[in-house]
């Protein structure tokens, strides 16, 4: 499952729509939408935080349902780099991570 399917599911346990999880997590609808319709839009890092937390869960949690077989081997060869990074320096590759995934 992927990081959409995974949204749908945790939707699908609490019978959530996507007006209710937007409302819960403050993201705009149209970002959601967007998620799912024809843009195919990535939920960002800050949506599945806030996710997270509107449905009480950790992010640990949120990812668990996510099979190893849906990631590329680009998202594989990051999580395997990230687990070798001290976890004191962690929060410095996700300032980075923010930066560069910046629009301009």
């Amino acid at each position: 499952m992927d990081v959409k399917g995974r949204i749908l599911e945790l939707m699908d346990k609490r019978g959530w729509s996507k007006y209710k999880l937007s409302k819960e997590t403050g993201i705009y609808i149209t970002t959601i939408n967007d998620w799912f319709n024809e843009k195919q839009y990535t939920p960002s890092r800050d949506s599945i935080v806030s996710i997270c937390e509107a449905m009480s869960i950790s992010v640990a949690e949120f990812y668990g349902g996510i099979e190893e077989h849906d990631l590329t081997s680009e998202q594989l060869l990051l999580l395997e780099k990230f687990e070798r990074i001290p976890k004191n320096r962690r929060k410095l590759i996700f300032e980075m991570m923010d930066i560069l995934a910046k629009e301009e």
